[in-house]
């Protein structure tokens, strides 16, 4: 796997700069892998408790150069909910910092690398896993849940190549881990540089610090990427006032930037010389699907673009029709090589092959125009009946919006819920009559409150667990 992810990178060349900024080669991360990797064995699952930094980097490599399974977890994941996932996989090893709370009774400290510290199962079993298993990932960054995405080494490398031809990634492209690398976007962002020879600056450093920017102009880092929760912040602190003069390339992804955002962060890119793409996808598809090219992203604000080379997207209708040409909505449907194999609920499950067969039902309404790009209409799960009429949490969530506010939809049949960042100039009641007016909703079904600020998840995506606890 080592040689898929690392081919085209020259062993003299940059590959990894690290947090504390030292400077690795690809001749050097692949010792660094092959030493690392020496504990691990072929079809072993091991949990990484990961930061931006090199050791869960390390890790990951040379997890996936042995054959044994990684899943990569957020260094925000409790002890409960890590022990809820060692209970039910019951992997051969667990790498955490050493900070992190005790894992369970039934591991033992096996190393300690840097400020980490391995863990080995003491337990004797062993867990089936298909020969193509190569990679587990969270869905949405749902730590704690049990259901997994069980991905293949075809998977990463197809998708990573793909997203590496067309950002036009070459071997003088250096990014910078601005989202968590437990979350395949920011996965993603690795993989595609270094399987085109270029370079990673780790910083795990948030947007909001002093360090990051730092790290960002000092290594000379030539792509950005964020979710739209980054852009959002980035045009309430001023966009304009930020000094990244080495940058070429920006991209967004995990989520719908409003389109009059989406223009001002174009406007700038425009004036600062800088290619700016956004992007869709799902961790299902290790994790892209389609991409607005950059010089279209003017003309077609709204779309998420087309599908990624070798992809092929297409709508279908209720009854299972292909109605891509018709401009009606159905379900967005993705083919490609990068499809997962399928999910896990259990340890059982990751002795299960492909169950996909390269075809993603994404679980999105969509419809695509005379120009083949395609457009998002809603999540089939976002919606509630109320009253029994269907309701679009994303339309409701767009009426706010273009009041000029910011806030989330959510609820349950019968009652809407919407949460409304904290405002001087917000009237509670103006905005109830409006949302009722525009959506179809029923007064009495609807609860508008105030909130000091959304609740997210460590990718920029909105919490809705969190959110639903208040209901």
């Amino acid at each position: 796997m080592i040689e898929k992810i690392l081919n085209n990178g020259a062993s003299d060349q940059i590959a990894i700069i690290t947090e504390t900024g030292d400077q690795v080669t690809y001749s050097k991360l692949s010792i660094d892998v092959k030493n690392v990797g020496s504990t691990l064995k072929d079809r072993e699952l091991i949990f990484i408790v990961c930061r931006n930094d090199y050791v869960s980097v390390l890790y990951y490599l040379a997890a996936m150069d042995v054959g044994a399974v990684p899943l990569l977890l957020g260094s925000d994941t409790g002890g409960e909910q890590l022990k809820q996932l060692t209970d039910i996989y019951a992997p051969q090893f667990i790498l955490t910092p050493e900070a992190f709370e005790s894992v369970s009774n039934d591991y033992e400290r096996h190393s300690i690398y840097e400020h980490y510290c391995l863990y080995r199962s003491k337990q004797q079993v062993r867990v089936e896993i298909h020969q193509d298993l190569a990679f587990l990932a969270t869905t949405s960054g749902s730590t704690g849940d049990p259901k997994l995405v069980r991905l293949s080494t075809e998977n990463l490398t197809s998708n990573a190549k793909s997203i590496a031809e067309y950002l036009e990634i070459k071997a003088d492209d250096r990014a910078i881990t601005s989202l968590p690398i437990n979350y395949s976007y920011g996965l993603s962002v690795v993989n595609s540089h270094l399987i085109a020879g270029g370079s990673i600056v780790l910083s795990d450093h948030s947007l909001m610090e002093r360090e990051f920017w730092g790290s960002l102009n000092d290594h000379s880092v030539t792509s950005f990427a964020g979710v739209p929760y980054h852009y959002e912040m980035l045009l309430r602190l001023g966009l304009q006032r930020l000094n990244i003069p080495t940058i070429k390339k920006m991209t967004q992804a995990g989520g719908r930037l409003a389109a009059g955002k989406m223009e001002k962060v174009y406007a700038f890119c425009e004036e600062k010389g800088i290619k700016f793409w956004t992007m869709y996808g799902q961790t299902e598809a290790s994790p892209r699907i389609s991409y607005v090219p950059s010089e279209m992203t003017a003309k077609k604000p709204d779309s998420i673009g087309i599908a990624i080379p070798g992809g092929k997207l297409w709508i279908k209708s209720e009854d299972g029709q292909d109605i891509s040409k018709s401009s009606e909505t159905g379900e967005l449907v993705y083919e490609g090589d990068n499809v997962c194999l399928g999910y896990a609920l259990s340890a059982a499950d990751l002795a299960l092959g492909d169950e996909n067969k390269r075809v993603l039902s994404t679980g999105d309404l969509a419809r695509s125009d005379k120009d083949g790009y395609f457009y998002l209409e809603g999540r089939i799960k976002r919606f509630l009946k109320v009253y029994g009429n269907r309701i679009s949490l994303e339309q409701v969530e767009k009426i706010v919006h273009e009041l000029g506010f910011e806030g989330v939809a959510h609820g349950q049949d019968d009652q809407l819920v919407v949460h409304i960042v904290e405002s001087q100039t917000i009237d509670l009641e103006d905005i109830k009559r409006k949302i009722s007016d525009e959506a179809g909703v029923q007064l009495s079904a609807i609860r508008v409150d105030e909130i000091e600020e959304i609740p997210r998840l460590a990718t920029g995506k909105v919490d809705y667990q969190c959110l639903n606890n208040k209901v």
